[in-house]
């Protein structure tokens, strides 16, 4: 995914931001393969989704990050 004003392409907090904001389905493939692969991924969207309670996309990051790792409990989250 590009994304605005990041010059790195990693999943960063910034980089699931936009895409909470504006991805796309490819977008989301992306992240999904990469979050199945990174621990601090489904940290960092968890974390995120927090802030965007709001958005559908913040929830579809959490049935993800529970489908690849269960609970947020198992990932040492309180």
């Amino acid at each position: 995914m590009k994304h605005r004003n990041l010059k790195d392409e990693r999943w960063t907090r910034m980089a699931i931001d936009s895409l909470f904001e504006r991805g796309k389905y490819k977008d989301w493939q992306e992240f999904a393969i990469a979050l199945r692969n990174d621990r601090q991924i489904a940290l960092d969207a968890l974390y995120m989704s927090e802030h965007h309670a709001e958005r559908g996309s913040a929830e579809l990051a959490r049935v993800l990050v529970r489908q690849f790792y269960g609970n947020e409990n198992d990932l040492g989250l309180e």
